[in-house]
């Protein structure tokens, strides 16, 4: 009997000492043990479904938790949201925080960001903190937030567009409008109707294409042809040059014939021309004085100075 009584008190000890090591491995577990620094968000707008023990992130990487949510004291309206961080997050004086909403759920978390490293400003001094001498942060309106105060600015707009719109398609601007849509569709028309007629010209360009090649083929022959030195153009051309030469020197040669021979027989046949000419000049002058030396002959000419029966006048 005292054996097994002693074995049961040996299992209780055994199943309690256990239970209580495993409690203290899931305690552990589940608890933080980062090192974490406070800092307070400061705030004028509305903190809507942000709790205790919300999440924080730095650029979307979860770095702390939200302590406490409280009105400021000293400044009223000013509320205050106590966040703890990590230790080695990159908190500067540049640093501010927003809102952030996990999808469709209304539940809010702390996002931290830094201005100086989306401007391009480098690296700000880091901003120190202490459970003593809280560094504080400010916050800025979210995306929801800005939304909520355009709102009305956009509904405004919206407003006046939609007015504008409807007084554009009222009356004379909506049969303006269908005039211009009927242009448009006439514009359409036409220009269907000049795809059709050039539908055969379109269809010819292979052809021309093929010609236009088959010429420039043949044009290509030709420079060739001029090209080359032994060609038959080349030899045709020089044929003809020596042709004209060979015409020149006769026509040179006949020039020098006419210069040497014939010019001098006309020159002389011109001399007799002439004597002949004044010949019959004579004869008409004589005849003209003395008709009958025709049929008589010359009379003799009166004597001269010296001569018998020479009178002087």
């Amino acid at each position: 009997m005292m054996e097994n009584k002693s074995h049961a008190f040996l299992a209780g000890v055994f199943t309690i000492g256990l239970a209580m090591l495993v409690l203290f491995a899931i305690f552990w577990f589940s608890s933080d043990h980062a090192v974490r620094v406070p800092y307070d968000l400061i705030t004028r707008s509305t903190v809507n479904g942000l709790q205790p023990q919300g999440d924080v992130k730095y650029r979307g990487l979860a770095v702390g938790k939200v302590e406490s949510i409280k009105f400021d004291p000293q400044v009223p309206g000013q509320i205050i949201v106590r966040v703890t961080v990590n230790k080695d997050t990159p908190i500067t004086r540049t640093t501010y925080g927003t809102l952030g909403f996990q999808g469709v759920t209304g539940i809010a978390y702390v996002q931290l960001d830094d201005s100086a490293a989306h401007d391009g400003a480098g690296t700000s001094p880091p901003l120190p903190t202490s459970p003593k001498a809280v560094a504080r942060i400010a916050m800025r309106p979210g995306f929801f937030e800005e939304l909520e105060k355009r709102g009305d600015s956009l509904l405004t707009q919206v407003e006046t567009m939609m007015a504008s719109l409807n007084d554009m398609f009222q009356g004379a601007n909506r049969d303006e409008l269908m005039a211009a849509i009927r242009s448009v569709h006439k514009t359409a028309e036409d220009y269907s109707r000049l795809s059709d007629s050039l539908a055969p010209a379109a269809n010819r360009l292979p052809k021309v294409a093929e010609n236009l090649n088959a010429t420039l083929e043949s044009t290509r022959r030709l420079t060739q042809e001029l090209a080359n030195p032994n060609g038959t153009v080349m030899r045709t051309v020089d044929s003809v040059g020596r042709d004209m030469q060979g015409a020149a020197a006769s026509v040179q040669t006949a020039a020098g014939n006419f210069n040497q021979e014939t010019l001098p027989q006309l020159n002389g046949l011109a001399r007799d021309a002439r004597q002949t000419a004044r010949s019959f000049e004579r004869a008409a002058g004589r005849f003209d004085e003395s008709p009958s030396s025709v049929l008589f002959g010359a009379p003799a000419p009166a004597p001269g100075p010296g001569e018998s029966g020479f009178n002087a006048p």
